[in-house]
This record gives structure tokens, sequence and C-alpha cells, in this order.
């Protein structure tokens, strides 16, 4: 008899001690989180706000989540779901979830967000069998995606419900499509599928309100053996470095920070004018707004109006010259690569 009064008296003591969240409070969080769950991202669905930390009486913004009824019950009851998600729903994890959700979505409402929509297609140029798009910081940290089938819809299905999704949290936010067709690739880990991001010197091409006007590339040629350098950046930022040289006299090496790929050299044109094309092919993609080209000393590089390769990349073959049309080569810029 004693413990029963004991334990009405405790759950008396705890319902008078919780908090509710006032309407407006609710308003106001389910509005920074975009009408979402912090956790799937799922619009259209039933929302609660979870008090972190567990302590019903501490209702702070700070401390409530927004969760979907599901994952709020999963939260509370993790043995009742057979299939492991990829992260478990602790504390530390809501916060760490309420926290990039509620920072992306005010980044995704600014004028000129960072944060871009990358569409993936999968499949081949005769078959489409799937897509994905996929919401992305800078960095390449996905924030969320979702994937469409061709089960749950057509194209034109898929398109609008990218759009909507894109309208929802941002009506200035970038697409951008990966140009070609990609295989369907598993993580070993958690065998969900792998997503394809943008690069971040890519996404400030794309976002940076600064690029058209203060982008940089630099290029450092090698007057003695066949190699050059790259970098690329914006003031204060390096974004990309790159290096190129003639190996063994029968590939072209090419490594930077987003991959390491060798081509076989061909016998037509010269190796001068296929090194050429490459470095065209990296100022096409990026259209800096300014290119500076340098030779000589390394460290104290000679400013040069061309791009002119030394007769060091061919074994015969007359001199060959190679000019870019430039936007602006005014300045002083780091003609060093890493």
């Amino acid at each position: 008899m004693l413990l029963s009064n004991v334990y009405n008296w405790k759950l008396r003591e705890n319902k008078l001690a919780r908090v509710r969240p006032s309407k407006k409070q609710r308003i106001r969080l389910t509005s920074a989180n975009a009408n979402r769950c912090c956790v799937c991202k799922r619009k259209g669905v039933g929302l609660h706000l979870h008090h972190i930390d567990g302590n019903n009486a501490n209702t702070i913004d700070d401390n409530l989540a927004v969760l979907c009824v599901e994952d709020h019950d999963h939260h509370h009851r993790p043995g009742e779901y057979q299939k492991a998600r990829h992260t478990e729903l602790t504390s530390d994890k809501l916060l760490e979830y309420k926290r990039s959700w509620e920072a992306f979505v005010v980044e995704a409402n600014k004028e000129t967000p960072t944060v871009i929509a990358v569409v993936n297609v999968f499949g081949d140029y005769e078959h489409i069998h799937a897509a994905k798009i996929i919401f992305q910081w800078p960095n390449e940290k996905v924030e969320f995606e979702r994937v469409f089938h061709l089960l749950e819809g057509d194209f034109d299905y898929w398109t609008d419900e990218m759009i909507s999704e894109v309208n929802s949290l941002g009506k200035n936010i970038n697409f951008v499509m990966i140009n070609e067709p990609l295989p369907v690739e598993y993580c070993p880990c958690c065998g969900s599928g792998f997503s394809n991001t943008v690069k971040e010197a890519f996404v400030l091409k794309k976002t940076d309100p600064n690029w058209s006007t203060q982008s940089i590339l630099s290029i450092y040629i090698n007057p003695e053996i066949p190699s050059l350098a790259i970098s690329l950046g914006l003031p204060q930022k390096n974004l990309y470095s790159g290096s190129l040289h003639l190996c063994q006299g029968t590939h072209l090496h090419y490594t930077c920070n987003y991959y390491d790929e060798r081509v076989e050299v061909k016998r037509r044109p010269s190796v001068r004018t296929q090194v050429t094309r490459l470095v065209q092919k990296i100022v096409s993609d990026f259209e800096p707004a300014h290119i500076f080209i340098g030779t000589g000393d390394h460290d104290t590089p000679e400013l040069i109006d061309s791009f002119e390769l030394p007769r060091v990349w061919e074994t015969k073959s007359s001199k060959s010259r190679q000019k870019f049309p430039r936007k602006n080569t005014v300045g002083n810029s780091n003609l060093s690569g890493d």
C-alpha cells in the first residue's frame, strides 16, 4: 500500500512538472524545421515535439526536436523496430540532427544559399530506372535525399516532385545534375546506395556571387621537365590543386584533390596539344574570372601571356603555341601547386 502511494505521488509530481510547448513555440519550431521531421526529413506527416534530454520540464527551443511520429516512437521503443537504422536515436544524435537540419533550413532560405540540390539518375542512356535528389552542403555533407523509382511514377512525376521538394525548402536553391547515368552501388557497411555529390569548387562556382569577378585559376609550367601545376580558388581560400606530368613518355598523369587519372598519350596530335586540351577542359569546367600563367623559377615565377609548353614535352615535333581566351590577367596570384 505504501509503495502504491509513493508511485502515485511520483506520477502526479511528474505530471505537474511537465511543461507543454506553447502554440507559438510549436509554430516557431515546426517552421524552423520546414514542417519536416529533423531525422527523416519527410513532409506531410504527423509531427511531435520531443524533449531531447528526457526532461519534460525543460521545454525550451534548444531542447525540443521536431520528430515524425515514427522516429519519436523509435526513440522511446527501439526494441519494437526489427530493422536497424543506420544511426541510433540517442539524445546526442537527436541534437546533432536538430542542429544540422535547422541550420540547413536557414541556409536554404537565403537569397544566395550555398546548399544545393544534386540530381542523380541510374541506369543507362536507353533505360533510366531510378533517380535521386540529394541536398548537400558545399563540403559534400548530405543533409538528406529522396529516391524515385519507375514503379511510383514516370519522369514527369519525378520532375514535379523534385521541384516541389526544392521549392518547399528554398526557391533560390541551385539544381545540379550529374551529366551521365550512374550504376547503382551500395555501401558495404549499411547496405544503402551511394550518393554522387558535387565537389566544393563546383558548388561555389554555382552559388558564390563573387565567383564571376574574384575566382582565380593559376597555372605554373615547369620549363625543365614535362609537368605543370594548377591551383584554383577565391581570395583567401584555395579550392582545388592539381598537377599534370608526362609519365614514362606514354601517359599523361593528372592528380588533383578529386581524382587520380592516367591517360594514354595518342600518336596524334602532339603531346603538347593533348595537354592543352586537358587544361582547356579544366578552364571550361570552372570558368574562372582570372587566369594567371607562369613559368621559370617555382618560387618566383614569371607571368606570361599565353599557355606555351616547352619542347621537353615532345621527343620530336616543332614548338606548338596555344592561347586561352582570358577574361583578366591583371594582378598577382600564387602560381605554385601542391
